[in-house]
Parts: structure tokens; C-alpha cells; sequence
């Protein structure tokens, strides 16, 4: 009797063992892929377009999570896993779901016209209306709708969100916070390409459309808590920040990219990731020094282009040297690569494309790296 209580407890402890262990379960990422990922971010790094962190998880845990550049390159401060980041458009998703709350707690209808509860708001349109046009005006009314139910601060109602969610570093104004510096990296009053601290920005006008701060492991939270497929990407004009988050529930996966940087290519490294998730190709930006190049090619990219009557201009072969003449200016073209130049002056380049023949008729205009509007050649 006494062997078959140990046998049985013996068995019970194996089998728990295993829904533990199939309970805790642990995705990795390849080392290969890992490296990828690395490569391409200190890519963008070394080329001033990118400063930040990144995040991927797969069914829910994290599998990659890795930080590049500073938080303050003033005062050389790293990121850490509590850096939080200016995020943009992403405050709408997190303002939606304080508004999805109050209708569950039936404190608001969706079909509630938006003055009812705001009188000094004149307008017809519900709830729903203001939440659906995706304006910034009607999300900052939305936020006040929020205050005004609750008699909270918007603030208050993001930290209830956060401890329901257990967000560690959300918020939209917090005493003693140090959020990460944004920068812009442009052609500053023609001195050259350079990093520039971005100014303050007014909060107020910012609010419950895009005011709001956060962690990219606190965004994985959020993003958890979804059941829904999600792309927010974007970045802050005059704020030095970019952002992209991905939310795809066929692939249990999500993408978080955050950056402290001004350029928009926040979105175009989340698709890269994702490609070298799926084992696809994808492209790594060229790197901003000139490239050897046969300069008897010159005379094919040489022409007029044009997009439509605002938007044209020549390309000169002149001395074995390739320009562009943009108005008064004559702008040297530095070949970067067979077919693509780019401009010491500025942030943009030129890739140009050749058709079946193997003749130049298009350029493609890239702002930092993102591609823009292909231009046809027009002579």
C-alpha cells in the first residue's frame, strides 16, 4: 500500500511538473535573427535616424528587447526598461479605452450627443462621432469628456488604467518624471546635418490626442490586452520623436519601436522586423559615404523629371559629376550605390530606376529612407 501512495504521489509530481512547465512556456528567437535585428537598428543608428528601443513578443512574451543610442545625449544617459517615450497617436488608443470603459460602467452612451455632457461643446455629434473621426480636437474633447464624468483629471483616470493593467511608466504628467529628450536631426540654418534637442512642446494642446508618455514594455501590456489587429505608426513634427506599434493576432505577434528621433522610420523598421521574423528580404539602408562608381552612367540619370507642374527638376552631368538643380540651387549628388545619391545637405537622395530596356526614366525621392512618389523622366 505504502509503495503505491509513492508511486501515485511520484506520478502527481510529474504531471504537475509538466502543466508547469507547459503553463510557463518560453519562445525564443533565433540567434540569427536576434543578430539581424541588431544589425539593422545600429544601422539606422549610425546614421542619425534612429535613437531608442525595441521590443518584440511573441503569444504574449517578450523575445527580444534591445535599446540603441541615449535617452540624453547631453548628459549621456542610457535607456533602461522604465525610459518612457513621447507616443504620439497611440494616447487615442489608450483615450478610447477610457471611453470604452465609462460605457461599460453605463456612466456614457455612444449614442450620447458629446453636448450633453459638455454644454459649451455646440455640436450634434455622439460620442461615437468624436471617437470615429480620429481628430486631435475631438480626442482632446473626448479627454475632457472623461474628466468631466469621472471628476478626475485625465491624469487620475491613466493611473486607475495603468493599475488595472499594471502599466509601470504611463502617463501624461507626472512629478519628477525624466522621459527621454527627442531630437530633431536636419538641416539646421544651413549649417549641415546636425541633432538638434527639440523644443518644448505644449502639453495642453497635446492632451488626450497625444500627450500621453510611455515604456515599450508597458505598450506590450497594452497591446495584451487587446483582441484586436493594431498599426499605429508616426512621429511628432516638431517634437523629436517617431513611434510604430503592431498588433497582428494571426501571428501572435507585436512590434514595438520607439525612438527619440524625429525621422519617421519608426514604421519602416517595424516592417523590416517583421520581415526578418517571416524570413523574408527587406532592405538595409545605404550608409551615407560615397560609393565607387563607373561616372560614363551619369549621362543615363541625366535629364528632366517631373511629378506634375509644381514638382520638377533637372538632373546635370556636368565635369563627371552628377547635380540637381532645385530652383536656384545646384546640389552635388553623392553616388551612394550604382543607381542612388544622396545630398551632403540635406536629408534626402535619389534612387533612380531604370525600365525593361535598361534605360533611366524614374526617381525615387527618399526622405531619410522612407520611400516618397516616383518621378518619371520627362525629355
Amino acid at each position: 500500500m505504502t509503495k503505491k501512495i509513492i508511486y501515485f504521489a511520484f506520478l502527481l509530481t510529474i504531471l504537475l511538473s509538466c502543466k508547469n512547465h507547459h503553463d510557463n512556456k518560453v519562445e525564443y528567437l533565433e540567434k540569427q535573427k536576434i543578430d539581424e535585428i541588431n544589425s539593422l537598428a545600429n544601422r539606422y543608428l549610425e546614421l542619425n535616424r534612429f535613437s531608442g528601443t525595441i521590443v518584440v513578443a511573441k503569444d504574449d512574451i517578450i523575445i527580444y528587447n534591445q535599446s540603441f543610442g541615449l535617452a540624453d545625449h547631453e548628459k549621456e544617459i542610457p535607456f533602461s526598461t522604465k525610459t518612457a517615450f513621447k507616443i504620439g497617436e497611440i494616447t487615442k488608443l489608450i483615450t478610447s479605452e477610457l471611453i470604452d470603459q465609462l460605457v461599460k460602467e453605463k456612466k456614457i452612451l455612444r449614442t450620447d450627443k458629446i453636448s450633453e455632457h459638455l454644454p459649451e461643446v455646440e455640436s450634434d455629434l455622439t460620442v461615437n462621432d468624436f471617437i470615429n473621426r480620429g481628430l486631435d480636437i475631438n480626442y482632446n474633447i473626448a479627454g475632457r469628456l472623461i474628466e468631466k464624468v469621472t471628476n478626475k483629471s485625465y491624469q487620475e483616470n491613466i493611473e486607475k488604467y495603468s493599475t488595472e493593467l499594471e502599466l509601470e511608466n504611463t502617463y501624461f504628467q507626472k512629478d519628477g518624471a525624466s522621459p527621454a529628450v527627442g531630437y530633431l536631426y536636419y538641416n539646421y540654418r544651413g549649417k549641415g546635418l546636425e541633432l538638434q534637442q527639440s523644443p518644448v512642446y505644449n502639453i495642453e494642446e497635446a492632451f488626450s490626442s497625444n500627450g500621453l508618455k510611455s515604456t515599450a514594455h508597458d505598450l506590450i501590456k497594452i497591446l495584451k490586452s487587446q483582441s484586436q489587429q493594431i498599426k499605429i505608426d508616426g512621429y511628432l513634427d516638431n517634437d523629436g520623436f517617431s513611434y510604430s506599434i503592431l498588433n497582428d493576432i494571426e501571428k501572435k505577434r507585436s512590434i514595438i519601436v520607439l525612438s527619440n528621433f524625429k525621422h519617421p522610420v519608426s514604421d519602416e523598421i517595424s516592417a523590416s522586423i517583421n520581415s526578418i521574423l517571416d524570413g523574408k528580404e527587406y532592405r538595409l539602408p545605404l550608409l551615407r559615404e560615397p560609393y565607387a562608381i563607373d561616372n560614363t552612367v551619369f549621362k543615363d540619370f541625366a535629364g528632366n523629371y517631373s511629378l506634375n507642374e509644381n514638382v520638377r527638376f533637372e538632373v546635370l552631368h556636368s565635369n563627371d559629376s552628377l547635380f540637381v538643380l532645385m530652383g536656384p540651387n545646384k546640389v552635388y549628388l553623392v553616388p551612394q550605390s550604382a543607381n542612388q545619391f544622396y545630398m551632403k545637405e540635406s536629408d534626402a537622395a535619389m534612387r533612380f530606376l531604370r525600365d525593361s530596356a535598361g534605360l533611366a526614366d524614374k526617381i525615387v525621392l527618399l526622405n531619410g529612407f522612407i520611400d516618397s512618389e516616383q518621378i518619371a523622366k520627362r525629355d
